[in-house]
């Protein structure tokens, strides 16, 4: 009878844990058709989001041919800690960020991908919203 009841307390505690850290190691973002231009998409969804040390996220987001995507990105980086952004499919265009930053960029497709690393710290914090436009083809 304890051993069950050890058993059940442990895993309702590791789903507390699991439910209060939102830390995918790989998420995949696309948005769906049709592209509302005024929803602006913010990630993580919780206010405040605890990121567990030693742990990477990453973040590929699709964009829709025709579409550019405006990205606001927030992060309060702890030491050892850091933020990478990268158009892909060119590797030679990544930022890096180790030190607080707030920031607004442009990508364009087909993709582009966020990893976060908050270092050995629960300390830190990531917070981004993408806003989807249409690219003006128009030559006039």
């Amino acid at each position: 009878m304890w051993i069950l009841f050890i058993f059940l307390l442990g895993v309702s505690s590791a789903t507390i844990q699991k439910s209060f850290y939102e830390c995918p190691e790989h998420q995949t973002i696309t948005p769906k058709y049709p592209i509302n231009i005024d929803t602006i998409y913010t990630f993580p969804t919780k206010a405040f989001t605890q990121f567990p040390s030693n742990s990477a996220c990453a973040w590929l987001i699709n964009i829709p041919c025709n579409y550019t995507v405006i990205v606001q990105l927030k992060a309060t980086i702890p030491d050892g800690g850091h933020v990478t952004v990268t158009q892909t499919p060119h590797a030679n265009q990544t930022e890096k960020f180790i030190k607080d930053m707030e920031v607004t960029r442009f990508f364009y497709p087909p993709s582009f991908d966020i990893f976060w690393y908050p270092g050995p710290s629960d300390d830190g914090n990531l917070k981004f919203s993408l806003q989807f436009q249409p690219i003006d083809n128009d030559d006039t």
